[in-house]
């Protein structure tokens, strides 16, 4: 007895619940609506971006960007090899 008063609370329990879940969507449908659309909207502008930006052709790197790169790399490397020679080495314990 007591196991068929446990199922019938679980199963109005599980009725409470579905029924809770449409009227909540019912009230939000204007809501829900509109993310759609906007969702929608926004995939057209995705793939309109990709569709442009697939026919465009690579914009060529600048000689002087990495000349200048170079140039500090080679700077940084003497300013590094400097501090390396002048610190002191260390016996291993």
């Amino acid at each position: 007895m007591l196991a068929l008063v446990c199922s019938a609370i679980f199963a109005a329990a599980a009725a409470f619940a579905v029924i809770s879940v449409f009227v909540t969507m019912q009230g939000r449908k204007g809501q829900i609506m509109a993310l759609l659309v906007e969702y929608r909207s926004l995939k057209r502008d995705r793939e309109f971006l990709v569709q442009i930006t697939c026919h465009g052709s690579p914009a060529p790197r600048g000689v002087a960007v990495a000349q200048s790169r170079r140039i500090n790399r080679r700077n940084n490397r003497s300013v590094i090899e400097t501090v390396r020679s002048t610190q002191p080495l260390r016996a291993a314990a």
